[in-house]
């Protein structure tokens, strides 16, 4: 599927809102899924690796390994309609973090309230089905403190660093008054090492693990 307007959005939230009705988790006012702790990951994964590459010889143990959707839009489009019929294989797998399908910040209001609310109706379906889930903290533009009003500080979260620029300088903390805003208990950075943020997070004591994204982890050459 190829969403290409908020209509496409509409259509696929609706049918998340079907699934979930009866389901064991309640919505706030606006309809945003209310998360509780248990819901989340507790424990490290050995690897982060995207749902497109899940096959890869490098998942040893599915048990171990965390499944992201730090991948090409055309990758993760699919997942929203085969929620659903794929259910069963999430399940085989340690947890899952959030989607991560591209909006920014000069992007509509309106449009990204709307894949904030997507990516959080997806989360809800694999949490009612057993599935440990992993907060994606991608925000954009919108208001962190609003975004996660309905997520309860000190769970398990993840940031996709590919991609994104690094921090200008020391003093740009646009990226940790976000995390600090959810004091998470585990930190998983996908992608490439940030030097100033990492100090940042390190300063304030948050638990991180920055994961090799897939790419590089192919490009990774092993002596002896």
């Amino acid at each position: 599927m190829h969403i290409k307007s908020l209509k496409d959005i509409f259509v696929i939230i609706d049918e998340l809102y079907l699934y979930l009705e009866g389901e064991e988790i309640t919505f706030d006012k606006d309809g945003f899924p209310i998360f509780t702790n248990e819901m989340f990951l507790r424990d490290w994964p050995d690897l982060v690796i995207p749902f497109s590459q899940r096959k890869n010889k490098r998942v040893v143990n599915r048990k171990k390994t965390v499944l992201c959707f730090f991948d090409k839009d055309h990758h993760l489009y699919p997942r929203l309609s085969k929620l659903l019929k794929e259910i069963d294989e999430y399940k085989m797998y340690m947890g899952v973090i959030g989607l991560d399908v591209t909006f920014t910040d000069d992007m509509d209001e309106e449009w990204q309230r709307a894949m904030i609310l997507l990516n959080q109706l997806f989360l809800a379906v694999l949490a009612v089905n057993g599935i440990s889930i992993v907060l994606n903290t991608r925000t954009a533009g919108l208001d962190a403190t609003c975004v996660w009003q309905n997520v309860p500080q000190g769970v398990m979260a993840a940031s996709g660093f590919l991609g994104c620029d690094p921090l200008c300088s020391e003093d740009d903390f646009s990226y940790l008054e976000k995390i600090f805003m959810l004091l998470p208990e585990k930190l998983i950075i996908y992608g490439k090492h940030d030097e100033k943020a990492e100090k940042q997070l390190d300063t304030m004591g948050i638990d991180y693990r920055v994961y090799t994204d897939f790419h590089r982890l192919c490009k990774e050459v092993h002596h002896g």
